[in-house]
This record gives structure tokens, C-alpha cells and sequence, in this order.
């Protein structure tokens, strides 16, 4: 499908003047992939609903980097699906934690030799903008929206750190430590960036989101990252352990980050957009120092964006990334041969409890979990 006359949403939405309406955008003369719609004629309109959307944001953001869109309602095999260029480690999948559910992903890929953007988008969440009149779907509207804002967030960070680090992107070579480091301090950045460019497309509904899912985040890491060390004791998989336990502590992390990026968007304070989230970290006030690192490195971060010299930009952040695991029971390390190795030092909160002993030698495909 190739880029439709319909602009989608309102120009006042971005910047409502005469100015905007002849500003060229940025968007690549692409089609959108559609797939999984019942009919022919729907697709078409959803479609061009977010063409039309991306044609405006192409105004504000840049999008030249954006090789492929994918809207399709079968969204986890369409993100298992995307040739990334080069081998990795894991096939692309759709975030669904408990806290969040994952609606939309624009994972970079190496085509040709340059870093490009490939945004996945899952069709049932895109239907509203088939008809920007239809009042019954105004709220899913909104969503829809500010998610597709929030991924050329992605293309234009991702165009971004290209230019500024050419030959970069695809060409790190991580040991074991750092790759586990890296992904989380660069996913702090990736939220970080993509929220602040985009926030002058949330709504206050937005803001509440992302303050309850930091919340949701900080009141059951401990808990359930204490859980996967004590069924480790048990299932003995280093692996496993380290993906779940791992995945709890940056997730406090990234939904701190964007949380913050949106708050720095709409140039407000955390104390006085969020005050709910500051609550709820100072009954959990062991992750208050993480947090504040994590606040300063950010921002030092966007004050250089653009002109970063190298990926020690991120040291920082890695180097909470690796505190914060620390103070988890998480001690991650490289071996002279080049293996990764991982130790969990024992600590009252991670030995199994008899319940749990009992749980899992009667089916150990279960776990207590907090």
C-alpha cells in the first residue's frame, strides 16, 4: 500500500498551523504491510490511517531510517518473523510480564550495510484509526496514536545514534557481562528517548500508565527476582535464573526511564507529574539510589545526544545496571576463557523454603513465585 492523502490525526495534534500543513515529512515513499484482516477494504483504511499518522510524525521526528511497517493481527509470529540482517542471540518477542503488554516494536535491522527500522505494529490495537470520526473508538484512538508516536521515537533515536556512531550499531562484540549490562542500560536510553520525543502526543491517561506500571514493577521485583533465585536451587538452570531474576530488577529500571523521558518531555517535574511513583518508591526505598543514577545518567546522556564519542556513553548506566543486580543476589562475571559465569550468594530471602521444596519435587513445573 502505498502512502495515502489521509494526514490521520488532526494537525493541531502536533502543530496547528499553515506552517506544519507545508513542512516536507520525513517518511520514506513505503507501504505498509497488512496482514490477518477480514476484508480487503478494511485493511485499505486502516492502513492509510497509519501512513497518514506516520506522514505527520515524519514531520516532527525523523523517519528517513524506516525500511518496512508490519500491521498485522497475528503480532508475536510477525515480530518472530523480521530478518534482522544478522544472526541473534534470540527471536524478537512481544513484551507480556504481568505489568505490561506489548502492542508495537520497531527493532533496528542491518539492511545493505546500514541500520534500518522495521516497525511492527499489532493490528487490533490500529483499528481505530480506520475512521478518525468514529467517537466509539476515540480512546483506542489515543492509544493507537501515541504508540505509533512512540515508535518514531525508536526510528528517529535509532537515525541518531547511526550518524553519531557510524560502524557502531552492528559491529559491538559484548562478552557475557556486558551483553547482560548493555541490555539493560540501552533499554533505559532506548525508553528514555523514545518517551521524551514523543510526548507531546500523550494524553494525561498516558502519564498514568506509565506511573502505574513503574509502581506495578517496583512492588513485586524484590519479591518475585528472590522466587527465581530459590527455584534455581532447585532447577539448578543458570540460564533460566538469570533471564527471570535479571528481568525483574530492569524492569524497575525501564519503566523508571519511561516514566521520566515523558515527564522531561512535557518539561514537568517527577515530584509534581508523578507523585504516586515517588510514593511507592519510598516504601521501597532500597531502590531509591538506583533510581537517582539512573535520573542523572539520562539526563547526562541527552545533553550530549547527538555528539556521543563512543558506547561508553552508556557506562554509567551499566554501571547501575551492575549495582542494582548486586544488591539482587545477581553476580555477574567474564572467565579468562571467555564463558560467562554467574553467582548467586546465599542470603536468607533465596533459600527455598520447605513449601517450596515440597511444590517442587511433586511437580517441578510449578514454582512459588512470591
Amino acid at each position: 500500500m502505498e502512502n495515502s492523502e489521509n494526514k490521520g490525526p488532526e494537525r493541531s495534534h502536533v502543530e496547528g498551523d499553515e506552517e506544519f500543513e507545508r513542512r516536507p515529512s520525513t517518511l520514506p515513499n513505503i507501504g505498509a504491510d497488512l496482514t490477518g484482516f477480514s476484508t480487503r477494504d478494511f485493511a485499505e483504511k486502516v492502513g492509510a490511517g497509519v501512513l497518514g499518522c506516520l506522514h505527520n510524525f515524519g514531520k516532527v521526528l525523523n523517519l528517513k531510517r524506516l525500511f518496512k511497517i508490519i500491521v498485522a493481527y497475528d503480532y508475536r509470529a510477525a515480530l518472530a518473523g523480521v530478518d534482522r540482517g544478522v544472526e541473534t542471540y534470540r527471536p524478537l518477542t512481544a513484551t507480556e510480564n504481568g505489568i505490561a503488554v506489548g502492542i508495537a516494536m520497531t527493532p533496528a535491522i542491518l539492511h545493505q550495510g546500514e541500520p534500518r527500522s522495521v516497525l511492527v505494529l499489532n493490528a487490533a490495537y490500529m483499528t481505530a484509526l480506520a475512521d478518525f470520526e468514529d467517537a466509539s473508538t476515540a480512546e483506542l484512538r489515543d492509544v493507537a496514536l501515541y504508540t505509533l508516536a512512540h515508535e518514531c521515537g525508536h526510528v528517529h533515536d535509532l537515525d541518531v545514534q547511526a550518524t553519531s556512531l557510524p560502524n557502531v550499531l552492528f559491529n559491538r562484540r559484548l562478552g557475557f557481562r556486558d551483553e547482560i549490562l548493555f541490555g539493560i542500560a540501552s533499554g533505559c536510553w532506548d525508553e528514555y528517548i523514545a518517551c521524551r520525543l514523543s510526548a507531546f502526543m500523550g494524553k494525561e491517561s498516558t502519564l498514568q500508565w506509565m506511573e502505574e506500571t513503574f509502581c506495578a514493577a517496583v512492588e513485586r521485583a524484590k519479591n518475585r527476582a528472590d522466587a527465581a533465585i530459590r527455584q534455581y536451587r532447585m532447577h539448578h538452570d543458570v540460564q533460566r535464573v538469570t533471564d527471570e531474576a535479571s528481568a525483574e530488577y530492569k524492569s524497575v529500571l525501564v519503566y523508571w526511564s519511561y516514566l521520566l523521558g515523558h515527564v522531561d518531555g512535557l518539561d514537568r517535574t517527577p515530584e509534581e507529574a508523578a507523585p504516586k511513583a515517588l510514593e511507592t518508591l519510598e516504601r521501597y526505598s532500597y531502590f531509591t539510589p538506583f533510581v537517582e543514577k539512573t535520573t542523572a545518567e539520562l539526563r547526562t546522556m541527552h545533553e550530549s545526544y547527538g555528539k556521543w564519542p563512543d558506547l561508553g556513553i552508556y557506562d554509567g548506566l551499566k554501571k547501575v545496571a551492575e549495582d542494582l543486580l548486586k544488591f539482587g543476589g545477581i553476580e555477574v562475571e567474564d572467565r579468562a576463557n571467555g564463558a560467562g559465569y554467574v553467582n548467586f550468594p546465599f542470603r536468607p530471602e533465596t533459600i527455598p523454603s520447605a513449601a517450596e521444596q515440597m511444590v517442587f519435587l511433586t511437580n517441578p513445573g510449578d514454582a512459588v513465585t512470591d
